[in-house]
């Protein structure tokens, strides 16, 4: 994705480019940590990890670099300077999934009331000032990336209601009207 942002070369591209690589390599440095926690403290991860917040925090921020949500949410518009149909259908449709998936694939061990209020805020905060930023914006392929961002946000905050499946609805949803 980092060449596909470059396409054009110039300066927006050069920025957006290294500012998608640094936050998903952010990301993988935090799933590398989540799972070096769990490998050398020989952790199960569904007996122990309720009562550990170290590794569910790496985890957590890695769903949400991986899936531009609220602090990390910036690569996203900015990986828009890709040509148009590439950049729309590759960022905003395949790589934004991912930190939601896995939170899908670790939902047994998110079931911490603590945890699950942290990723309903970081939604709703995603979802809002998303949708608030898409409406002052003129450039139409960085609404399309920040009505993605809205959408995922709304995933994260049935998420951290706990309605696991109810949160697919809407990842199936964006993934159908994307495509």
């Amino acid at each position: 994705s980092f060449f596909l942002v470059l396409f054009y070369n110039n300066w927006d591209s050069n920025s957006g480019s290294m500012n998608t690589v640094l936050t998903n390599r952010l990301g993988d440095f935090f799933l590398f940590v989540f799972f070096s926690f769990s490998y050398f403290l020989n952790m199960n991860f569904y007996s122990y990890m309720f009562m550990l917040w170290g590794p569910l925090l790496f985890l957590i921020f890695t769903a949400f670099t991986k899936s531009a949500q609220f602090p990390f949410s910036g690569w996203l518009p900015k990986a828009m300077s890709a040509p148009t149909p590439v950049s729309s259908l590759v960022h905003s449709s395949t790589l934004v999934t991912a930190g939601l998936l896995l939170l899908f694939n670790f939902s047994l061990m998110l079931m911490n009331m603590k945890v699950m209020m942290v990723i309903f805020f970081i939604g709703l905060l995603t979802t809002f000032f998303s949708s608030l930023t898409a409406v002052v914006e003129e450039d139409m392929k960085k609404v399309v990336a920040l009505s993605t961002l809205s959408q995922m946000g709304f995933s994260m905050i049935t998420l951290g209601l706990g309605y696991y499946l109810v949160a697919l609805i809407p990842l199936l949803s964006h993934a159908l009207f994307k495509s």
